[in-house]
């Protein structure tokens, strides 16, 4: 049977009438039906991301202080130590003497010829002139000893008045600047820690106007009295030297050979007799010629 040609143009059309699928759509809806067969309440798997610390610098968020270094406190008398440890020094002098008048007023008066300051050794305190004049406590726990300096400054006197004081491996705190007594002198002072015999010793020192005063207690020592004699200090007159001079002479005198001692004990009259005398120093040596004119008198 043949077909007309008509029958196949017809045919074309309605196929090309038909529409076609929409693949697209049709993945999508692929997709849509693929998520919604998942099992509820799970979620698709994610790979972990390991963690990105923060980089950390050794030295970042501290602070770095430089390192100070300081001269040595100087070592008085025998053999060097190791700088005391931190702590061992107790700061108190400062604040005992600093712009403080109330020292003692009823003690022995120790001085030297070649200071400008007189300091008082507390009452009932025994003293022992020399060139480094001794100062103790009742029961020794306490004492201060007493000498002069030059224009060198006090260090090399102050190894002397240690040693004096049976003070040795003493170390010292950085000096301060003081106003001591009720003159207002300036003074050095510095607070110390000494080998004293079998035990170790607070200690003090204070240098003012050609004067040293060295200062030390052992554990219940009297530390109040002798610091009120840090701030007794104040400027020396003629009298104040000449006190220390016969005082010293009567010193000589108990241990001068026979012979000498009259002498030493004529020459300590004559200085209690001129002490007020403006020349009396002169004549006072001149009374002791001959003999060993004690530092005091010098």
């Amino acid at each position: 049977m043949k077909v007309r040609p008509s029958v196949w143009i017809i045919g074309l059309l309605l196929l090309a009438g038909c529409p076609k699928e929409d693949k697209t759509e049709k993945d999508e809806g692929s997709a849509s039906e693929s998520k919604s067969s998942a099992p509820a309440g799970t979620t698709a798997a994610q790979t972990p991301t390991a963690p990105n610390p923060t980089p950390t610098n050794a030295n970042a968020g501290t602070t770095q202080t430089a390192a100070t270094t300081t001269a040595p406190p100087p070592t008085t008398g025998g053999a060097e130590t190791p700088p005391a440890p931190a702590g061992a020094i107790t700061p108190m002098v400062k604040a005992e003497v600093d712009n403080r008048p109330d020292g003692v007023t009823d003690g022995t008066a120790i001085t030297f010829p070649t200071a400008k300051a007189v300091v008082e050794s507390p009452k009932g305190w025994t003293s022992t002139p020399g060139p480094v004049t001794l100062a103790k406590s009742p029961d020794g726990k306490t004492q201060m000893a007493v000498t002069g300096f030059g224009p060198e400054g006090p260090e090399k006197a102050l190894v002397g008045a240690a040693t004096a004081a049976g003070l040795a491996n003493c170390q010292w705190a950085p000096a301060e600047t003081v106003t001591a007594g009720k003159d207002k002198l300036t003074a050095s002072v510095a607070d110390g820690i000494c080998q004293h015999g079998a035990v170790k010793s607070k200690a003090a020192m204070m240098a003012v106007e050609g004067l040293l005063v060295v200062g030390s207690w052992d554990d219940g020592g009297d530390k109040a009295a002798m610091f009120n004699a840090f701030r007794s200090v104040t400027k020396a007159s003629q009298t104040d030297n000449l006190a220390a001079c016969c005082a010293a002479i009567r010193q000589n005198a108990k241990s001068a050979p026979p012979a000498q001692a009259g002498l030493y004990v004529i020459a300590a009259g004559t200085c209690d007799s001129m002490r007020k005398n403006p020349g009396a120093a002169a004549q006072i040596r001149a009374a002791l010629r001959g003999l060993n004119v004690p530092a005091a008198c010098r």
